[in-house]
């Protein structure tokens, strides 16, 4: 069975570089897979045969010929075989539903039928079937061995968390603690992550069609507390059925605005207030010159539309709305050095069946003295994807500190990453290169 996912978790990396720059030819694949130590003695014949029979002819050739028809899905089964093993590592195998190319389709990747799941299933069938056969001929992988490994525990044991946001650049507001004036009404049956309620117009009050026409009696005014003076753009999360209900007006500096949003269908989406200036779409603005409580009226304009926040900021790129409204949750795993434990702050990300993932906003060490760490595996079910790799990358100090920036484990870029991973019933584990108590 460990060859399949072995064989599987190369098969995923080829097809993460169809799709993500830098691309990396198949011929440079080849080469390093050659470079490798020998694999453990294979039953050639049987290999082919189930490979072909199993995972080839119904499934790669069919679907995944366009992109690796020089490789994997050669035209010669032959050299597609040789090929697919030489991206398998043997010596890792933790069960098919953690490969490589299982873990992409569950993300969607290149499905050929209009459910993930289905994707999901026939894939891991076929490899199941390849498995067994090589496990008939007596072909017996190895399961992963990682170094400084911790002991694993349920992602469900962990406890909801807030994350500080930068109040030099961020300010918000929800439609829990929001005016509501009619026809705007207060829902609760819509739970957007963090945040619990929301504001809709009652359905059957006419729409209005002008700017002009805008009632300033009509809105919902969500209170901004701003603790920074500067220059602030404004984002609301909103969620629109439909074109007859896709926006809102806003009241913004004495004045109306349009606030047109697209049609979010079921998703709630951040969408930020902008006007039309010489043919092109601009921030509008609020300047706010001393800390204070700054009130945002958004005016309602159709019933239909629902919104349950406002966030003001001062960045210019790279906004991050969801840290508002994320539901933050603290999985707290033992390190093997006395009273220290190391800490992932993620959310879920994607809860779809069959794709689910999780986003981690960033790791921490907890512990009476500063701990190196360097090169870390995130294990899900015991097992590390090449896809989870942000903090292999890791050779810092973190810890030995109350403050959370010294604990913060730092990659040297962006902290945030994704794992794969179902919070319901996964399990969570780390190994580390190099893990050590400093003097």
């Amino acid at each position: 069975m460990l060859s399949r996912i072995l064989m599987i978790s190369t098969f995923s990396l080829i097809v993460l570089a169809c799709q993500k720059a830098p691309q990396i030819p198949d011929k440079d694949r080849d080469a390093d897979a050659a470079n490798r130590p020998d694999l453990p003695e294979l039953p050639e014949s049987t290999s082919l045969q189930s490979f072909q029979v199993n995972v080839y002819d119904p499934i790669l050739k069919p679907y995944c010929a366009s992109c690796h028809g020089s490789t994997f899905v050669d035209s010669d089964p032959e050299r597609a075989h040789a090929n697919f093993l030489r991206r398998v590592s043997f010596d890792k195998f933790s069960g098919v539903d953690q490969t490589p190319v299982v873990l992409k389709l569950k993300q969607t990747h290149n499905c050929w039928e209009g459910e993930t799941s289905k994707c999901v299933a026939v894939m891991a069938n076929g490899l199941n079937l390849w498995l067994l056969d090589l496990d008939a001929a007596g072909f017996k992988p190895k399961p992963p061995v990682y170094p400084n490994a911790t002991k694993s525990v349920l992602l469900s044991s962990g406890s909801p968390a807030t994350v500080e946001v930068d109040t030099t650049q961020y300010a918000g507001a929800s439609a829990e603690a929001a005016t509501l004036a009619e026809p705007f009404a207060k829902g609760t049956d819509d739970v957007d992550g963090s945040i619990l309620s929301y504001a809709m117009g009652k359905a059957g009050t006419p729409p209005i069609a002008a700017v002009a026409q805008a009632q300033a009696a009509q809105a919902i005014t969500f209170n901004v507390d701003v603790k920074t003076a500067g220059t602030y753009q404004v984002w609301a999360r909103v969620k629109t059925p439909s074109a007859q209900s896709n926006g809102f007006f806003a009241r913004i500096n004495n004045a109306n605005v349009l606030f047109d949003t697209p049609v979010t269908d079921v998703a709630w989406k951040w969408v930020q207030l902008t006007r039309n200036q010489n043919n092109q779409q601009q921030p509008i603005t609020i300047q706010v010159n001393a800390p204070a409580i700054v009130p945002v009226p958004i005016l309602f304009r159709a019933p239909g539309a629902k919104i349950n926040f406002v966030a003001l900021t001062q960045k210019v790129a790279e906004f991050d709305g969801e840290q508002f409204a994320n539901q933050y949750r603290d999985i707290a795993v033992d390190l093997p050095i006395a009273n220290s434990k190391i800490i992932a702050t993620v959310w879920e990300k994607t809860t779809e069946e069959g794709k689910r993932s999780l986003g981690v906003k960033e790791l921490r060490i907890e512990s009476p003295k500063p701990v190196r760490v360097k090169t870390i595996y995130p294990l899900i079910n015991g097992m590390f994807h090449a896809n989870h790799g942000t903090y292999t990358l890791v050779d810092t100090i973190a810890g030995g500190s109350t403050e959370r920036r010294q604990q913060v484990i730092n990659t040297g870029g962006s902290n945030a990453t994704t794992w794969i991973a179902d919070i319901t019933k996964d399990e969570l584990s780390f190994a580390f290169e190099v893990l050590e108590e400093m003097p």
